[in-house]
């Protein structure tokens, strides 16, 4: 292998090459946040007009839930309306369950975004919802709508790219470590101990969120030609790799899914 050329910086700088990463804008982040919320205002026009039901800080009018596509599990394995895993993750049940989503979205999609970069991102997202929505489906016959299965999928990403790269990020990337895994811990224990929350959904995102990421971790080296001063690092093409991996998690959601209505069949012919 050939070793980086050291050239000479062309004006003032460092007088040692010191690397940067260069984090992609949050163009798909803030995307998604302004569709959830377009999302939620026709939850707003749709149930003052079907059922003049408007909805609270704490709740919606279910019909209007059901109705815009939430997860209900006859309506799945019964008519085979599969597409409600999807728009499940598109709705919200109160305006405190949106502003809970939209701020964790904000706060952290952002960073997740720039470190995967713009198409992987979407990828966690998406899946991570997906598989929220999953396990939900599976293990939960309760009514089930929010996207906090894909949250919980990008704060799973988020601890998979700090903990591999902790040592590069140092003392703050070890911070910022401890703080994602306390936020789970807490977010995990909540989930198990307050009414109404789909727990596993929760699990479900974070956990696929956290595998996906490990097959999706952006690998890094130090360009080809190498100046003083600031230089952003250079990404390793691995795109062949990554969209193998992206398509067997799909494969494996759908299997996961075709497996999970079987079951439900087995266990209503039974009853």
């Amino acid at each position: 292998m050939q070793s980086p050329e050291l050239m000479p910086p062309a004006g003032p700088a460092s007088a040692t090459p010191r690397f940067f990463l260069r984090l992609a804008p949050p163009l798909v982040s803030r995307s998604l946040l302004i569709f959830l919320l377009v999302v939620f205002a026709g939850e707003v026009i749709y149930g003052i007009w079907r059922y003049d039901a408007w909805v609270t800080f704490s709740g919606a009018e279910l019909r209007v839930l059901v109705d815009m596509g939430a997860k209900v599990d006859p309506y799945i394995a019964g008519n085979g309306e599969y597409w409600r895993l999807y728009t499940a993750t598109l709705l919200h049940d109160g305006i405190l369950h949106l502003l809970f989503n939209v701020f964790a979205l904000y706060s952290l999609g952002p960073l997740v975004e720039g470190y995967f970069g713009h198409w992987r991102f979407l990828a966690i997202y998406l899946l991570s919802g997906l598989f929220g929505s999953l396990a939900s489906y599976a293990f939960s016959d309760s009514i089930s709508v929010g996207a906090s299965g894909a949250i919980f999928g990008i704060i799973g990403a988020l601890a998979v790219y700090l903990y591999r790269y902790r040592d590069n990020f140092g003392a703050s990337g070890r911070a910022m470590l401890q703080n994602v895994l306390v936020t789970i811990v807490l977010n995990v224990a909540l989930g198990l101990t307050v009414p109404r929350i789909d727990n596993w959904g929760h699990m479900g995102g974070l956990i696929s969120g956290a595998i996906l990421a490990w097959g999706l971790l952006p690998r890094y080296r130090a360009p080809a030609v190498v100046r003083l001063g600031d230089q952003p690092l250079e990404e390793e093409p691995r795109l062949p790799a990554e969209i193998a991996w992206i398509a067997l998690w799909t494969v494996l959601w759908v299997t996961g899914v075709a497996a999970a209505t079987l079951l439900m069949d087995q266990m209503a012919m039974l009853r």
